[in-house]
């Protein structure tokens, strides 16, 4: 299984609108585990964006750490993107991942030290 971090995707784009939250449970297919430490005194809520299309992870709450499992069938071009309440809106570099593979996400109080593109 890979492991990748958050330095390991490139910059996405921020088209689209986000819908469902696309978590799963008890599938026999590895998908793809992202762990987000979210270290801000505000809380982020989550988009995953699979191969152009944009869906709701879910919120991560200041100062806490959440886990979401994505149904990832194949090899994919992936990329996060996430807002701050009354803050900014930010989303990763995308990185082609294989089912099975592992992201660890740190949202540091300092964004500055994240490879993320963010706006307001």
């Amino acid at each position: 299984m890979a492991a990748f971090t958050v330095a390991a995707l490139a910059a996405g784009c921020t088209t689209g609108s986000g819908g469902r939250e696309v978590s799963f449970r008890g599938s026999s297919a590895p998908g793809l585990i992202i762990t987000i430490h979210n270290q801000r005194t505000q809380d982020a809520r989550f988009w995953i964006w699979v191969d152009g299309r944009r869906d709701r992870l879910g919120t991560v709450q200041s100062t806490q750490t959440r886990t979401f499992r994505v149904r990832l069938d194949r090899i994919s071009d992936v990329s996060l993107e996430f807002d701050l309440t009354l803050g900014e809106r930010c989303v990763t570099r995308s990185a082609r991942l294989e089912p099975g593979a592992r992201l660890n996400i740190q949202i540091p109080v300092n964004l500055g030290l994240m490879d993320v593109r963010c706006n307001r």
